[in-house]
């Protein structure tokens, strides 16, 4: 809770309250949004982790980064993380759950266990 500052003698009428309850900064997103309002914002923001998450890959001094099987991995990492581990930000359930390709989401210790494949 916020704290309003300042001596309030100096004010005439009804004295304010003590503290006051901190107001939200956005109305909540409903989860039924039209089309007119959608945007590219949440898809920017996700090709930006990828970009982050790759920048190695671009730079001349990580001679041991710049092969397709270490960009495979991380690709593949930030794939099963997007849709196995994380839930979505609208639904609040993971998107693999969502479409039935699994009944409940993975952990990450899960798939650090996973024996590689052949």
């Amino acid at each position: 809770r916020l704290k309003n500052k300042g001596s309030q003698r100096h004010r005439r009428g009804p004295k304010r309250p003590k503290y006051q309850a901190p107001q939200p900064e956005h109305p909540d997103t409903p989860r039924d949004i039209p089309k007119a309002v959608i945007h590219a914002n949440h898809l920017e923001g996700h090709n930006a982790a990828l970009r982050r998450r790759n920048s190695a890959f671009r730079r001349r001094t990580n001679t041991y980064a710049k092969n397709a099987d270490a960009l495979q991995r991380t690709l593949d990492v930030h794939l099963l993380q997007h849709n196995f581990i994380r839930p979505h930000w609208t639904t609040g359930e993971v998107p693999a759950v969502r479409l039935g390709i699994m009944a409940t989401p993975l952990r990450l210790e899960a798939i650090l266990m996973m024996p590689k494949a052949a």
